[in-house]
């Protein structure tokens, strides 16, 4: 993460100065703070398509909201001189009057889309791979199934199959226990996560 001071001066426009700011540097992040003031503020409210408009002596109470590389979308809300506080979506036209210090943090752009990931697919986090007459397998699988926590064991019983499974977890000992399709490890790290109650967390 990267922080980002803007000092804005008077008369400036305070979501165009954002927005200039985050195309012109091509940052993704969002508002961590504020503090100043406006003698105009135009704000937008869920349930109203006309914008509304504000003048005088307005503290800025918040703003909230992200930006990508010049796409805002930022809410704001203020005081009047006699601390009734209003808010909605920060519109243009809302100005700067003494001035106004914000508070980015930018980092990189690794926005995950949920909709092509499959919630509930009902299948287990947990891969055991195992050896048929290994103790510390037969442990392994008793400590899950003791908990509760779903798994899918697979029975290793020819070299090809120990080689594709050593190519992803880089070990040679059993059980080899994967969590999300990433190595965990085996029954020692197994049994210590139980002794902490955190398996759980692998159901």
């Amino acid at each position: 993460m990267q922080p980002h001071s803007l000092k804005l001066s008077p008369d400036s426009d305070l979501i165009i100065c954002i927005k200039e700011f985050t195309y012109s540097n091509n940052l993704y992040g969002y508002v961590s703070g504020v503090v100043g003031n406006l003698s105009k503020a135009c704000i937008q409210c869920p349930s109203n398509q006309e914008i509304s408009k504000f003048e005088g002596n307005l503290e800025i109470v918040s703003l909230n909201g992200n930006f990508n590389n010049g796409d805002v979308h930022l809410h704001l809300s203020f005081a009047d001189e006699g601390c009734n506080v209003f808010g909605g979506h920060l519109e243009e036209g809302s100005i700067v009057k003494k001035g106004t210090d914000i508070l980015l943090v930018s980092f990189e752009n690794k926005t995950i889309d949920i909709s092509k990931i499959k919630l509930n697919d009902n299948q287990p986090r947990i891969k055991a791979y195992i050896l048929k007459n290994c103790p510390w397998s037969k442990r392994s699988i008793r400590l899950l199934d003791s908990l509760s926590v779903p798994y899918d064991a697979i029975l290793i019983e020819n070299d090809k199959d120990f080689k594709k499974l050593n190519s992803l977890s880089n070990h040679d000992t059993f059980p080899q226990i994967f969590l999300d399709d990433i190595f965990f490890g085996g029954y020692d790290e197994l049994s210590k996560q139980a002794k902490y109650d955190y398996l759980n967390s692998f159901k």
